[in-house]
């Protein structure tokens, strides 16, 4: 599963985006058109519990404003 994310207004301009291959969540984020955006990899001991965790983090971004 692969979602990616924008937040845009007056000041900000940003991404967010979400890879989850089997346990493992890849986490990418920072201003659209920066050249090394910033990356956080957690790993987890079963694939239920990575879904979790992917499909809480989508929500919160979603409640936050992006799309």
């Amino acid at each position: 599963m692969k979602k990616y994310l924008e937040f845009k207004d007056g000041k900000s301009n940003k991404f967010w985006e979400i890879n989850l291959k089997d346990k493992q969540v890849v986490t990418t984020y920072g201003r659209i058109g920066i050249k090394n955006p910033a990356s956080k990899i957690n790993d987890f001991s079963s694939i239920d519990e990575a879904k979790k965790y992917a499909e809480s983090k989508i929500r919160e971004k979603t409640n936050k404003g992006y799309i």
